[in-house]
């Protein structure tokens, strides 16, 4: 009998701990495919060249993820690619009216990511509080990069 209620007290413990981790993991989704959920009101052909950037086969997309942390709801979208693809990639963004792109470097992605994603060639960063702005944060130890031999070939600047 005691060891019967032991097992019982056990497995309620064990589904309590799952039940607690399951919600704590709740505020984030994971992305299989390219995904940004802009805030109510955003304007939708914006959102929508947007996407279509994110979301063309030209560029190798590697999964994403978007929490559900208020105020931000952010998100973080990875891709791997060479020089070239991510100079396509900061073109096409850029030419997205009223969108500002920011370039920020990483030393090393996979520092900054955990296990909850992978460190990619670059990750694509967004939040609700700023809808106007996409980061492009630039995984420097990315072997499709080239890593020390990294060259960038900016795109043109809006007229």
């Amino acid at each position: 009998m005691n060891r019967m209620k032991r097992r019982i007290t056990l497995t309620l413990v064990a589904v309590a701990l799952a039940a607690t981790i399951n919600c704590a993991f709740g505020l984030s989704l994971s992305l299989p495919q390219p995904e940004i959920f802009f805030p109510k009101g955003y304007d939708t052909n914006r959102a929508a060249q947007v996407l279509a950037v994110l979301r063309t086969d030209r560029f190798k997309y590697l999964g994403g993820l978007t929490s559900y942390w208020e105020p931000e709801w952010s998100t973080t979208l990875v891709y791997d690619g060479d020089g070239k693809a991510l100079a396509a990639f900061l073109a096409d963004l850029n030419r997205v009216s009223v969108i500002t792109v920011n370039l920020t470097f990483s030393s090393d992605l996979s520092q900054e990511t955990g296990s909850a994603l992978r460190a990619g060639s670059w990750w694509v960063k967004y939040s609700h509080t700023r809808p106007d702005t996409i980061t492009v944060r630039v995984n420097l130890a990315a072997q499709a990069l080239g890593r020390d031999k990294f060259e960038l070939k900016m795109p043109k600047a809006k007229p």
